[in-house]
Order: C-alpha cells, then sequence, then structure tokens
C-alpha cells in the first residue's frame, strides 16, 4: 500500500517520534497529503507499507478521518525504512498546472498525482539499475584493460 504525508518544511528524521506507542499521519491520497505542504519548502512523503486489513494491524492502523474522501492511517514508530521517495512539493503543484489540472476537482488532481508519483518512482528505480550496470560495467572494463596492458608488456 502507498500512503502520503505532507510536511510544511523539508522532512528531519530526527523529529520523529521513535516510540513504538507514538503514531504518524498519512493518508491514501496525494491530493490531500499536497494540501498539508502548502509553502515553497513543504514536501511530499511517499511511503510503502504491507497492510493487511484481516491481520491484527501491528505497525499501520487506519484511523477515523470524518467527512473527507480519503483514508487517513496511523503508523506507529520511526517509518525511514519504508519511504519510496520524498517530492518537493511546488514540483508536484507545478505539474499539476503543467498538464492544466489547477483547478481541477479533488478527484481529478488525486487520479494526476498517482500517476505522476507512480511514473516518478518507475524512472528512479531505471536509473538506479542502470547506473548499477553501468558501474558492473565500468569495473569489468577496467580489469579486461588491465588485462591487455600486463599483456603488452
Amino acid at each position: 500500500m502507498r500512503l502520503y504525508r505532507g510536511l510544511k518544511n523539508p522532512y528531519r528524521p530526527e523529529l520523529v517520534d521513535h516510540r513504538w506507542s507514538a503514531g504518524t499521519d498519512f493518508t491514501d491520497c496525494p491530493a490531500a497529503a499536497l494540501l498539508y505542504a502548502q509553502s515553497s519548502r513543504g514536501v511530499v512523503i511517499v511511503i510503502d507499507v504491507e497492510h493487511d486489513e484481516t491481520a491484527i494491524p501491528l505497525r499501520v492502523r487506519e484511523a477515523l478521518w470524518p467527512e473527507r474522501d480519503a483514508k487517513r492511517f496511523i503508523v506507529r514508530h520511526c517509518f525511514d525504512d519504508v519511504i519510496a521517495a520524498i517530492f518537493q512539493a511546488k514540483d508536484l503543484r507545478a505539474r499539476l498546472r503543467r498538464e492544466g489540472h489547477r483547478n481541477a476537482p479533488y478527484a481529478t488532481k488525486a487520479r494526476v498525482l498517482r500517476v505522476v508519483i507512480d511514473d516518478e518512482l518507475r524512472q528512479r528505480a531505471l536509473r538506479s539499475r542502470i547506473a548499477l550496470a553501468s558501474e558492473f560495467r565500468d569495473r569489468v572494463t577496467l580489469r579486461e584493460q588491465g588485462r591487455v596492458l600486463s599483456r603488452e608488456r
């Protein structure tokens, strides 16, 4: 399950309450998270967590959030290990404007933001795989160059 949290300032992990009984609010709607990130330095945190409603929720539980279409979740303890990405809120708002959804209905903004975030996460994963492949290729190439140089001597 992908959850979102909007912050008015950059994320600082040292400010997260590390007690097991403490929790942090997240939502399943990126448009709702973007509403909370209303500042020039705001960010939207994206996490990927496993959530099974049939099992006893140990780390993630759904909470009440009256009069909202989005669901609210409480993530207990530290969540640094499940952060998928942190986006600048101004970049997400600019993307909505570029695509002509600045004044679109809330549901449309949520749908567009999900697509934008999913695409960006896919691109980041692809870039990291390409970087690993090129790093491997560079190491192999250096070894082969070393063998050629030693044969020439």
